[in-house]
């Protein structure tokens, strides 16, 4: 069934070997806002995000899609509309062409060419000798981190879901091009709930709202310039305290 991308944490708590990693987290996303996460190594960032997907399960609480416990959802159906791309993106020992439309057996070569334009990829993949068929080897060795990172986002751009996890996908980068990307994030992610984990100032800013984490807490949420002005940890994370 389709989902529209609302994304609710009501108390959720989960620990790891015994330690408490998020400590009653609550908070409502809704449909097509873009949420940065931000706080110190080890605040819970990542592991928040991957509750939304099931790759972890709440210990107390509950986390819901469209008003359903994600536990209550199958799991293609849920993974199938959810798409995180991460620092070290999964890449397969295949074809470019395959790796972009991994999960669109139907992607035509207009779409993955679309997709790949939109996530400025597809002049690297017009530079290599193959094109789009060249064989790119076990996780993608044969490809830069920024490239290996700009495959994942054209992945994401085909598989259209409704809920988007980036986690530090930037992070290889060059500024020149990630701000191409941005420009691409932003398109792709005014239709979609997206979740934006980063330490890049230029990204956090144009987020509609901004969760801050302390120790596995959530200890404010705001704009920018709202969480500047109240929040010292926020502040801390950017070294900008008025």
């Amino acid at each position: 069934q389709p989902i529209r991308g609302e994304v609710a944490f009501e108390n959720v708590s989960f620990g790891y070997n015994g330690a408490a990693v998020l400590k009653g987290i609550s908070f409502v996303a809704r449909p097509g806002e873009t949420i940065a996460i931000v706080g110190q190594t080890g605040s819970g960032k990542t592991t928040l995000t991957r509750l939304i997907n099931r790759i972890f399960d709440a210990d107390d609480g509950r986390v819901l899609v469209d008003g359903v416990d994600v536990r209550d959802w199958s799991l293609e159906s849920l993974r199938s509309q959810i798409s995180a791309i991460e620092q070290d993106p999964f890449l397969f020992s295949r074809t470019v062409r395959e790796n972009i439309a991994f999960g669109v057996p139907a992607a035509t070569e207009d779409d993955i060419r679309a997709a790949a334009q939109a996530a400025q990829a597809h002049d690297f993949i017009s530079e290599f000798r193959d094109g789009y068929a060249t064989e790119i080897g076990e996780r993608g060795v044969t490809l830069s981190g920024g490239q290996r990172q700009r495959l994942a986002i054209a992945r994401a751009f085909l598989t259209d879901p409704r809920i988007l996890i980036l986690d530090d996908s930037t992070s290889a980068i060059d500024s020149a091009t990630e701000d191409q990307i941005q420009r691409a994030m932003r398109h792709i992610s005014s239709q979609r709930t997206t979740f934006l984990i980063t330490h890049r100032l230029s990204q956090i800013r144009w987020a509609d709202r901004i969760l801050v984490l302390r120790r596995g807490e959530l200890v404010d949420q705001g704009t920018h310039e709202e969480l500047l002005e109240r929040s010292p940890d926020y502040c801390r994370i950017f070294s900008r305290c008025g």
